[in-house]
């Protein structure tokens, strides 16, 4: 490893709380603002750690796992994104910072948000299965994306939080693609998230366990 690796790998460890923390955080909260905080917290102190990580253990015997750490994120579809995401964040500001406002939902297609009174009938879904359902008929009332009440009833209905939404990264070298497709988009950010935040602490307890083995 290299000299003075101790100080960094504790750096390291800290950044990695700091992605832990961010990850609390954009699971507890539902305001735009703390959202896109908490996502870029998250990118931000992902890619330190990792650097912090990649120094401490780029000489030496070590050197094969540090490789081994560039290779695994850059083969892992989810780790990518994350970086590529915190890299173009860090570089283009034009972008929008797109949300889905808390919602109120009947089927796969009625989505309604804010505060409304809406008349609904002869609505019908097509299920995965080809089956058509009806959709239930009569007055729904929301009140800021939440079931108000109304004739339709509250187990007739879906609420979805307000989320951030994700877009595909583009970048001169390529486009990166939202990895998790199959994910409602309320829970991708928050589960590509966990997923980094899991991968780096299982990174953190493979560098400290090297330690007794590097003679540096």
């Amino acid at each position: 490893m290299r000299q003075g690796y101790q100080e960094i790998l504790k750096n390291a460890e800290q950044e990695a709380e700091y992605v832990s923390d961010f990850v609390e955080e954009l699971s507890a909260t539902f305001e735009t603002r703390k959202l896109w905080r908490a996502w870029s917290g998250v990118l931000d102190h992902y890619v330190k750690t990792v650097s912090a990580l990649r120094r401490a253990t780029d000489q030496g015997k070590s050197k094969a796992w540090s490789d081994g750490l560039i290779r695994q994120q850059k083969n892992d579809p989810i780790l990518q994104f994350a970086y590529q995401s915190r890299d173009h964040a860090a570089h283009v500001f034009e972008g929008k910072r797109e949300t889905s406002p808390r919602s109120v939902k009947i089927g796969n297609f009625i989505s309604i948000s804010g505060n409304s009174n809406v008349t609904l009938s002869n609505n019908r879904m097509i299920g995965p299965d080809g089956r058509v359902s009806k959709l239930p008929d009569g007055v729904l009332n929301t009140n800021d994306g939440r079931y108000a009440g109304g004739t339709i009833p509250r187990n007739a209905v879906q609420e979805r939080e307000h989320f951030l939404v994700l877009k595909d990264v583009k970048t001169r070298s390529g486009v990166w693609l939202v990895p998790n497709q199959k994910t409602h988009p309320e829970k991708q950010a928050l589960e590509i998230a966990q997923h980094v935040n899991n991968w780096l602490k299982a990174k953190l307890t493979e560098a400290k366990k090297m330690t007794g083995n590097e003679n540096q």
